[in-house]
């Protein structure tokens, strides 16, 4: 199985959201890194057939993706960043009611609901109304939703928001159990999810592919601008006013910092190993500090 991007390209009025986008994705786990604002949801939905590009089209092993129609839909599972839900739905209505749309018969639609609510433990609350649940819960709920119909390509845009530390790591887990025969695409901010299960990373900015590779070979292109120090809190503050900080350890009286930087942050700083969160800040350290306030670009 080969999904195939070709220069797919989306734009909006002055706004190109992916612009002339070519990959090959075969089955395996792809973590999709990018700020706000860099086209990772637009991406996503042009894959499940949302939106339409604005040129560029997709292929499933050659065959149109859009002339497959229902063909390829029944292929595809999705989770959207805020997935809709019938708050006075309980779990296992809802599931059985996204079930029949994806034309699961009901007695099929049944024994998979209830297996999925196992698998993301929420089978002692299968009878409770959405409206009850907590932001987690209904995380692993939409989870559920997505794969329901075993799909070939399953697409999760920020599937861990909302779940605690625990809940992460079995989520990771699950997704690594599925993924075999499965193209999995998983956009997050959060870039230990994709760091130890993802088998290649792609890394987006301004609607374009900058990086593509495994986590190390990827990481690799910033061997020297990551260093360590440790100084005093009063030379923290200066040296964070002027580089990139990814972490900072109280030792003491002073400071351990880990600065992404280019050039020798100060006279002490030594090289080390970098790692995915650092090259995800190398890139993007501007927008993260107004990642609060800014969303992928979507029309009006």
């Amino acid at each position: 199985m080969e999904l195939t991007l070709n220069r797919l390209t989306k734009r909006y009025k002055e706004k190109t959201a992916v612009d002339s986008l070519i990959l090959e994705l075969t089955p395996g786990i792809y973590g999709l890194l990018g700020a706000n604002g860099a086209g990772k949801t637009t991406l996503m939905r042009m894959v499940c057939g949302i939106l339409n590009p604005t040129s560029g089209n997709i292929t499933l092993d050659g065959r149109d993706t859009t002339a497959m129609g229902e063909n390829y839909r029944d292929l595809l599972g999705y989770l959207p960043q805020d997935f809709g839900y019938y708050p006075v739905f309980t779990a296992m209505d809802y599931l059985l009611y996204i079930a029949a749309l994806k034309g699961l018969t009901k007695s099929a639609a049944k024994v998979r609901a209830n297996e999925l609510l196992e698998t993301v433990s929420l089978q002692s609350v299968a009878n409770k109304k959405i409206r009850t649940f907590s932001g987690g819960m209904r995380q692993r709920l939409g989870i559920a939703q997505a794969l329901l119909n075993d799909p070939k390509i399953l697409v999760l845009d920020e599937p861990t928001a909302g779940l605690d530390p625990k809940e992460r790591v079995h989520f990771r887990n699950l997704i690594s159990e599925i993924s075999k025969n499965k193209i999995v695409i998983l956009s997050t901010h959060i870039v230990s999810d994709v760091e130890y299960i993802a088998d290649t990373i792609l890394v987006m900015k301004e609607g374009r592919l900058i990086h593509q590779g495994k986590p190390d070979e990827i990481t690799a292109s910033i061997n020297g601008y990551v260093w360590e120090c440790k100084v005093k809190p009063q030379e923290a503050e200066l040296l964070s006013a002027k580089h990139t900080i990814s972490n900072i350890r109280h030792e003491g009286d002073k400071n351990m910092i880990r600065i992404v930087s280019e050039e020798k942050p100060c006279e002490d700083a030594a090289p080390v190993e970098p790692t995915l969160e650092d090259l995800y800040l190398y890139y993007f350290s501007e927008d993260v500090k107004h990642e609060n306030t800014e969303k992928d670009y979507r029309p009006a």
